[in-house]
């Protein structure tokens, strides 16, 4: 006999939901450190940092919060808003994934594509035409889910570390 896998509810983010969120964002962030300390950060106080941000984004008419919560608990969110044309980026306007966390304990369930879903209907709603996402090269899990909702590949950041940056930012002043 198999065990029923534990039905997914999907919601927009309440500011109860805040500390929780603030904590799901903390890792994300803390995993983007591990996978490349140079290029993202981490600071003390991460998690209410997140839910002070995403605390913000609730009053954003342009963005969504939506909170994944099996019973009562909170087990991952998404977070994303419509972005207007860019220039220095050439893109039009869109929809923008911007965080899309699962509980790392529960993952490999399927409960981040429903919260894809998720996310890419409200942004749809919205207006979205598209939504552009990125995710850390390392992070291959998060690519395959993206290909597997039809993302496609569209650009590749790169990062380079220059020596001295004390003494251009000294040479500007």
């Amino acid at each position: 006999m198999v065990a029923a896998r534990p039905e997914l509810v999907v919601r927009r983010a309440r500011r109860s939901d805040l500390p929780a969120l603030g904590r799901l964002g903390a890792t994300l962030a803390r995993a983007h450190h591990d996978w490349d300390p140079k290029r993202f950060f981490v600071v003390p106080g991460m998690a209410a940092g997140y839910a002070w941000w995403l605390g913000k984004e609730l009053r954003n008419r342009k963005a969504v919060v939506l909170t994944a919560v099996i019973g009562q608990r909170i087990v991952g969110y998404a977070y994303g808003r419509i972005e207007p044309r860019d220039w220095n980026a050439l893109r039009d306007e869109c929809g923008a994934g911007i965080d899309l966390i699962v509980d790392p304990k529960l993952r490999g369930r399927g409960y981040g594509k429903e919260l894809g879903k998720a996310l890419l209907q409200a942004l749809a709603e919205m207006g979205a035409p598209r939504v552009v996402l990125q995710a850390a090269a390392p992070n291959r899990r998060a690519q395959k889910l993206f290909a597997a909702m039809g993302f496609r590949p569209t650009m590749v950041e790169m990062t380079l570390e220059l020596p001295n940056p004390s003494k251009a930012k000294a040479a500007r002043r």
